[in-house]
Order: structure tokens, then sequence, then C-alpha cells
């Protein structure tokens, strides 16, 4: 695999007095027979509590905790600077708020450099998200500052991911988190999901909840594909344990350490 250099990004983080430079390299992938073998696709599900992005492959990446308890001390600084109404408080807000902003892009990079890695690992050509659009109403209800993260690590990992030849696409997020994404089951209940905790009501099947819905999401688009026929060749979903077809056969896959 090569790469070569296709920009860089410089930010200033005043309070530290620290300059931090992010730089994108383009990829090219050894892999001339990806496209004959069929598509190997990662399913990400994002959060904006308990994990940030959680992987179809079963990796829980980025703590949704602590980016949420950064942005309420942040808000709580800002409020008792603004109640002085001093140029002091006035300049230390502005100085607080470069510096969160600077945190928040740099850890969602971290986050979307780890999401993409992973897609590395199990050789996946496509990574795919839940559509926006389509949960929009379930992230009505989030701060805009919630809002904004959601989107920002969508097109972090879209970047990263064209970076590594990797495709992203989005799927329709309609019931993802109330169906069993085991293979031969599917059942779909609303009283399959208590928090964090899933478990089928028709088969039994154990899972953390974003995990299953990360899963759901690389089924239903690889469903997509068998629907309209671009198929073709045979695809695979990257699991906790593997690869596994449309058809169910699976396939070992090396994890990462």
């Amino acid at each position: 695999m090569s790469g070569r250099n296709k920009g860089a990004k410089l930010r200033y983080d005043r309070q530290s007095d620290t300059y931090y430079l992010h730089v994108t390299v383009k990829q090219e992938r050894d892999d001339p027979q990806a496209e004959a073998e069929g598509r190997t696709v990662l399913g990400v599900d994002r959060n904006v509590d308990g994990y940030l992005a959680v992987t179809s492959s079963g990796v829980f990446i980025g703590n949704a905790d602590l980016f949420n308890h950064k942005r309420h001390e942040y808000e709580r600084r800002r409020g008792k600077l603004q109640q002085k109404g001093t140029r002091s408080a006035h300049l230390t807000i502005q100085s607080i708020g470069d510096r969160f902003a600077n945190w928040s892009e740099d850890y969602l990079h971290r986050v979307s450099k780890e999401v993409v890695l992973e897609a590395v690992t199990n050789r996946c050509d496509t990574i795919v998200l839940e559509d926006l659009k389509g949960i929009r109403e379930r992230i009505a209800d989030l701060s805009k500052f919630q809002q904004w993260a959601f989107g920002e690590l969508a097109q972090q990992i879209t970047y990263k991911a064209k970076a590594e030849g990797i495709t992203v696409e989005m799927v329709n997020p309609a019931y993802m988190s109330r169906q069993c994404s085991h293979t031969e089951c599917g059942f779909t209940h609303t009283q399959n999901r208590d928090g964090d905790e899933f478990v089928c009501q028709k088969c039994g099947k154990e899972l953390h909840s974003d995990y299953n819905a990360a899963r759901n999401i690389a089924a239903r688009y690889l469903q997509n594909r068998r629907n309209s026929g671009a198929g073709g060749a045979t695809n695979h979903l990257a699991l906790k344990s593997g690869t596994v077809t449309g058809s169910g056969d699976s396939t070992p896959t090396a994890s990462r350490g």
C-alpha cells in the first residue's frame, strides 16, 4: 500500500500556545481483485452517549460521556464568565471556546481514524453509516453541539475513508435498534432493546444494543445491493468473529490487538 500527501490543516490552541497539524494522505490500495470478489462491508453505529462509534466487527470507539462532560464544563465556565461582563472575562471566553473547539475536533478526528483503521484491518471496501436525514427525528431532541458532533464524525470518517480508497454509504436507520441482527432471525420488536442490552424476544440472541445496530446497518446495505441487482459477486459483512456472506457462510478474520 502506497500513499501521497493530499493536504494539511493547521490549527492554533491559544490557551496552550500550541499548533496542531492534521495531514490527509491518499492511500492507494493494492487489491485489484476486490471488485471481482465482491465487497466487504463495515457497519458503524454513531451515538451521543456511551460510545461515539460502534462497529459491526465489535469495536467500541470514543467515550461519548467524556465528550459531553467536556461540553458541559465549557458551558459552565462560559456562564460564570459572562456574568462578570468584563473585557478580561470576554477574552477568556474566547480563549476557552477556541480551546474546546480544537479539543472537540481533534477527539472526533481520533475516533474517525480508529473507525477507518478498523475498516482497513478487516480489508473492507465500504463503511456504512445511518443516513442523517433518516434519523432527523431521533436527533431532534439533541443539543446543537451533539447534532454537530454526529454530522462531523460522519464527515471525518468519509474523507479519511476516501484517502484509503474506501467508500462510505448511507442507509435508512428505521428499526435498526429493535431488529435482531442474527442472520437466521431478523425479528423486530420494541422490547428487544433495553438501554445497552439487546435480547431478541424470539431467538434469545443477546448483544450490546449498539453492536447489534452496527450489524444491522451493514446487513441492510448488503440487502439493498441484492435487491437492486448490484450484488453480483459474493459480498461480506465484517463481524467480530470474521466475515459472513449473505447466505450465512462465515470466514474468520484476524482481530486487532
